[in-house]
């Protein structure tokens, strides 16, 4: 993802409740102060740390919540990670990725609302019947069986 004319990486870490960083990788100290300049001239509060022989410049969840809010791209790849981080990421990295898209529905678009749903649903233990949803003999009104109800 480019912010400010850097390719950053997107990670979901622990902490209170999660959030989600954007972060560039670089092992030289000049171009991590470089990367500091151009992200406060774009308007972010950047942060660094020395991590083994690198430096990780990142912006956090509000800096990124913001560029999300004017920019399509960010925001498509922002919900696109958190996807299929709720559905192929580890139980810590789905339940951050969940409540992110939770605490922000600015994420979830018309054509992921589905897929997070159903996302959600295989992290509950539900499956999809495999009569689908238009059988009468599906256990649940919408295809899905083991959930509460047929319901998800």
């Amino acid at each position: 993802m480019a912010v400010a004319g850097l390719i950053m990486h997107l990670r979901l870490v622990s902490g209170r409740g999660g959030s989600l960083l954007a972060e560039y990788y670089t092992k030289d100290i000049k171009k991590a102060l470089e990367a500091i300049d151009k992200l406060k001239a774009a308007g972010f509060r950047p942060n660094i740390i020395k991590s083994s022989a690198s430096y990780v410049v990142y912006i956090s969840t509000t800096d990124l919540l913001k560029l999300a809010e004017e920019d399509d791209a960010v925001r498509r790849a922002v919900a696109l990670y958190l996807a299929e981080k709720a559905e192929n990421g580890t139980p810590r990295q789905r339940e951050i990725a969940e409540k992110i898209l939770k605490r922000h529905p600015l994420f979830i678009s018309q054509h992921l609302y589905y897929f997070f749903k159903v996302a959600i649903a295989v992290s509950q233990g539900c499956t999809p019947s495999r009569r689908g949803p238009t059988s009468r003999r599906s256990r649940g009104a919408d295809g899905w069986t083991g959930c509460w109800g047929g319901r998800y």
